[in-house]
């Protein structure tokens, strides 16, 4: 278990990233469904006037989960799931980036990939874990601390079901 201020730093920067979310400044897809909208339309500021009529049911994209809905988690919950069963492996300076959180669908189950950026002893660190199941049951299958990023090409895997260690 961590020290009552590790608990605190954890507790500090969700209550943070959850005041950003409601005032529209979080990164999170889940935390602030204007900003993707928004930024639909940006690249493409002449045609938008014709567009919008035919656009509304093309506006999300069909490879992505629909902001904030990742099977009953939002965003947060998910890098927040992470971050609990992973802090204990991390050095007690660790400091999460909930709000540049990345969460990946999954082609096997638990269904997400959730990687939360952090930074220990000075290092980009990143919790990486792998969740199923509901809010009210969340299944955790991997969970790892790590004091560095996964490269790209193992992430691919993840998402594949791939290279998880343990028994599968």
């Amino acid at each position: 278990m961590r020290s009552p201020l590790a608990r605190c730093v954890a507790a500090s920067a969700l209550a943070v990233v959850l005041i950003g979310g409601v005032s529209g400044c979080a990164v999170l897809p889940g935390a602030s469904s204007p900003a993707p909208t928004s930024t639909a339309t940006t690249p493409d500021p002449t045609p938008s006037v014709a567009e919008p009529t035919s656009e509304p049911s093309a506006a999300p994209e069909p490879t992505q989960t629909p902001a904030g809905d990742y099977g009953g988690f939002a965003g947060a919950e998910l890098a927040q799931i992470c971050i609990d069963a992973t802090l204990s492996a991390f050095p007690a300076d660790v400091a999460f980036t909930i709000e540049d959180t990345r969460i990946e669908q999954r082609l096997v189950s638990p269904e997400w990939l959730v990687l939360v950026p952090a930074q220990a002893s000075g290092l980009e660190a990143q919790a990486q874990c792998t969740i199923g199941g509901s809010l009210a049951a969340p299944e955790l299958g991997m969970s790892s601390a790590s004091l560095e990023p996964l490269p790209e090409e193992q992430i691919e895997n993840l998402i594949r079901g791939e290279n998880e260690g343990g028994d599968r």
